[in-house]
């Protein structure tokens, strides 16, 4: 109950940009009016752009290498995937507890640790049944009877109870660390220098630019680097736009968006966030007039269905004729721009003939 408490502590903003916490205001007292306006110039001048280092021509990476910057994006909203890490840039404290001894499970543990724990555990675990696989091969190759081959099992059936039910936090200290010996993790005062950085899908750079303004690049200079401007046609700037108008669509509906790649989709939604619960839908964006065989909806589909999600298809309409969009492009009227289409829903799910009867 407490760490639900401090999660939701640590997660109650859902967007970068606070509203602003203000006194009650009385009209007739004067020191009322002077506090209240205080704490709104106080409040407002909080707030500081977030700093993005964008690198590469072919494949783009918008990163944020600022730590506090990058806690703070995954604080309010989960913007982000930690390079080195699963999602959460946790890789500075794993290593710097690594390199401490400090490997003992606490309510905050990051799930990197406790993902390398469990796949040591299991790897000790199937090593000692393929031990007493081997026994059991042995005592039938010696002639061994029914009788001493039954007592074998029942005895390792025990044997891996126990083992099982041994298994620990402090197990998984036994775990090499060679790879913490490199001098280039240190820096030249002998600290443990920041290698990780948080990296921005293309469209949440965009919503954090043109939706929430908390970046410090504007939305045209970012869209000078994520599309070509030499040959600037309706082709090259729809699939970042069919992107972004899923994407903002989603979020100005109040889901946490994160990506779906390792689902085969593109976005994965969440009611609060990855520390709250599971994602509860994928989302498959097309084209308005995309169609694709059965084939792609049913391997979609399964995969979707084997992790207890729901598969929608996001089909992206576009309402103006594709050269009006495009000039909007080059004048950087981006709102007309992406308000040129619409989003329709369909919700794709798998048939079952055992499970659907009634």
């Amino acid at each position: 109950m407490a760490k639900g408490k401090s999660n939701s502590l640590r997660y109650r903003y859902p967007l970068p940009v606070h509203p602003i916490e203000l006194p009650q205001l009385l009209p007739h007292n004067p020191l009322s009016w002077v506090c209240w306006i205080y704490s709104y110039v106080k409040s407002s001048s909080r707030i500081t752009p977030i700093q993005v280092e964008i690198t590469g021509d072919e494949f783009v990476h918008i990163l944020v290498k600022e730590p506090s910057q990058m806690i703070y994006l995954w604080d309010n909203g989960f913007f982000g995937t930690g390079q080195l890490s699963r999602s959460e840039p946790t890789w500075f404290e794993r290593t710097n507890a690594m390199i401490n001894g400090d490997r003992q499970s606490s309510p905050g543990t990051p799930l990197e640790r406790i993902t390398e724990q469990r796949r040591w555990e299991r790897s000790q675990f199937k090593k000692r049944r393929v031990e007493m696989e081997r026994q059991l091969l042995e005592l039938r190759k010696n002639g061994g009877t029914v009788e001493e081959e039954a007592v074998l099992l029942e005895n390792q059936r025990l044997e891996l109870r126990n083992f099982k039910a041994s298994q620990g936090s402090d197990s998984s200290t036994t775990i090499s660390k060679a790879f913490y010996d490199f001098e280039s993790l240190f820096d030249s005062e002998g600290d443990l220098a920041q290698l990780e950085a948080l990296e921005l899908l293309p469209v949440e750079a965009v919503f954090l630019s043109f939706a929430l303004p908390v970046l410090d690049i504007s939305p045209n200079v970012l869209f000078q680097r994520l599309l070509d401007y030499n040959n600037l046609s309706y082709g090259a700037i729809y699939p970042l736009v069919k992107q972004y108008v899923a994407y903002h669509h989603y979020r100005s509906h109040g889901w946490c968006v994160r990506s779906g790649i390792k689902f085969g989709c593109d976005y994965l939604l969440y009611r609060r966030g990855p520390p709250f619960q599971h994602a509860q839908f994928c989302i498959a964006v097309l084209d308005s007039e995309e169609s694709h065989d059965y084939t792609w909806y049913s391997s979609v589909a399964r995969v979707v269905g084997g992790a207890k999600k729901t598969l929608i298809l996001c089909y992206v309409e576009k309402l103006k004729p594709e050269e009006d969009i495009v000039k909007m492009w080059l004048r950087n009227d981006f709102t007309s721009a992406f308000s040129s289409f619409r989003v329709n829903e369909v919700v794709y799910r798998r048939w079952v003939p055992g499970k659907n009867r009634d």
